[in-house]
């Protein structure tokens, strides 16, 4: 499993890759869209991009779109396995395709802002009202139409067929970047290799930094020095990570209450582990069990 410091190398390195320079000039080239690689903890928003069509560039001159954030949050920062797609309120439709190391996300590629419906010219009267709501001053709202009706239209049918496509490519890039994380980790020191080892095996006990530090054999500040230089993470954020993640698997299941999950994944009490899942993932336990059950329904 990817952590942070690994998750941000292989993202540099599948960025300088041949392989994504290659594709992304001919996906550009057939489709006409825009394909640009983000990190899953970038400050990204559809909008935000220099390639992002002239509505988006547009409104987020001054951070005024009301759905950028609210859309970064869902399609990048759930860490989703799956392609998301979004559409804002001004009906452009924008997706998220998810890079994997193992089944961690290292990156998304993106592509759409696109429309794929026909768009009635009706529909600009309550995109308008939206933008003055939110401050857009007359003129900018003229300038703003001229750019929502030359936004490109693609077919519904059209543009899933290409997320399709996107989704096998992120395949190939999920393999290339599981290579990158297999020589980063044999890369790895020894003693980092035995503790995530050692935590793995006990996760669900009470795990002290010192006697994590005497199995390998380490006084306590030299194996917190080679650690954080290992992973980019203290230890006790590392492990904070490991339970929260193993923590979101026991939530899946229905019959599990989430107190017992808190205890069962090593945390010493329920408000703990309330604030460190909050800390992690954003949300609540009770709400991000809440969320996923919504998607399967």
């Amino acid at each position: 499993m990817a952590d942070f410091r690994e998750s941000e190398h292989i993202f540099e390195r599948l960025a300088a890759s041949e392989l994504l320079t290659q594709f992304r000039y001919a996906f550009e080239a057939a489709t006409g869209l825009p394909l640009e690689l983000h990190e899953p903890e970038s400050d990204f928003g559809p909008g935000k991009s220099v390639k992002a069509n002239s509505f988006c560039r547009i409104l987020n001159e001054h951070n005024r779109c009301p759905d950028c954030t609210a859309a970064a949050h869902c399609m990048v920062k759930e860490n989703s396995a799956k392609p998301r797609s979004i559409a804002c309120f001004a009906g452009m439709t924008e997706s998220a395709i998810p890079i994997l190391a193992g089944v961690v996300p290292v990156a998304f590629l993106t592509t759409g802002q696109v429309f794929t419906r026909p768009t009635p010219a009706g529909d600009w009267i309550e995109v308008s009202r939206r933008l003055a709501e939110t401050g857009v001053a007359p003129g900018q709202i003229e300038r703003l139409e001229t750019a929502w009706r030359q936004t490109r239209e693609i077919s519904k049918d059209q543009y899933e067929g290409i997320v399709t496509l996107l989704a096998v490519f992120a395949g190939q890039l999920s393999d290339l970047a599981d290579k990158i994380l297999l020589t980063q980790q044999h890369s790895e020191p020894a003693a980092v290799t035995k503790a995530r080892q050692y935590v793995n095996a006990r996760l669900s006990e009470r795990i002290e930094l010192a006697d994590v530090a005497g199995y390998v054999n380490m006084s306590l500040f030299h194996f917190c020095k080679v650690f954080k230089q290992a992973t980019g993470l203290t230890f006790k954020q590392y492990l904070t990570r490991r339970r929260v993640e193993w923590a979101k698997c026991c939530l899946r299941k229905p019959d599990v209450r989430v107190t017992e999950v808190a205890y069962d994944v090593g945390f010493g009490s329920l408000s703990q582990f309330n604030r460190s899942f909050m800390q992690q993932a954003g949300l609540s336990p009770t709400e991000w069990r809440a969320r996923e059950r919504a998607k399967l329904a």
